[in-house]
């Protein structure tokens, strides 16, 4: 069991929630970011007739609220890491088969995680002009967010099952992303 689902000695539950949050934005937006990046890439494509600067701040802002969806998917993870930390410290022998569920879980989360690759979709673009360009911006970024979210639910479940915070974990994480990126631009 990782210690980070608990508080250090003498930091609140809220701190050490925001520290998880902080620490798992700092994480998964870089390596989420290949993803989000044709859709946004489109997106800026759309805006084109809009002008150079315009274009690139609602896009900016799209991607301010992608990555908010992304730091915002930390807190309730946090919460399940938390309860199911303070349950196994509570049932000492529900801790010595927790390893075994660990591999469990990461398996069924790669293997769910893969097999969602022949589903994905293509994210439809909303209007793009108007004088609310900008909160079409911000809900499109939060809607493009929700969906990399959703979708990465299995690779999310695999990082933690395997260990998010080991090197291996996370090079094995990014290639997936990587290959990801690579087929979604080919559509």
């Amino acid at each position: 069991m990782s210690a980070v689902w608990l508080p250090m000695c003498g930091q609140s539950w809220f701190g050490a929630a925001a520290g998880f949050v902080g620490m798992w934005a700092a994480m998964m937006v870089p390596m989420m970011l290949p993803l989000a990046v044709p859709p946004l890439r489109r997106y800026r494509a759309a805006l084109a007739g809009t002008g150079r600067r315009r274009a690139s701040l609602l896009t900016a802002a799209a991607a301010l609220a992608w990555a908010a969806a992304w730091a915002a998917s930390g807190l309730p993870l946090f919460a399940a890491g938390a309860a199911v930390a303070q349950t196994l410290l509570a049932m000492p022998a529900l801790a010595r088969i927790m390893p075994v569920m660990a591999a469990a879980a990461g398996v069924a989360g790669a293997v769910w995680h893969v097999a969602a690759w022949r589903r994905r979709a293509a994210h439809p673009l909303p209007a793009v002009t108007g004088p609310s360009a900008c909160a079409k911006a911000l809900l499109l970024g939060a809607r493009l967010g929700g969906h990399c979210v959703r979708r990465c639910a299995g690779l999310t479940v695999a990082l933690l099952a395997a260990g998010f915070m080991e090197r291996g974990t996370m090079v094995c994480a990014v290639v997936v992303v990587a290959l990801e990126s690579v087929r979604l631009r080919e559509r």
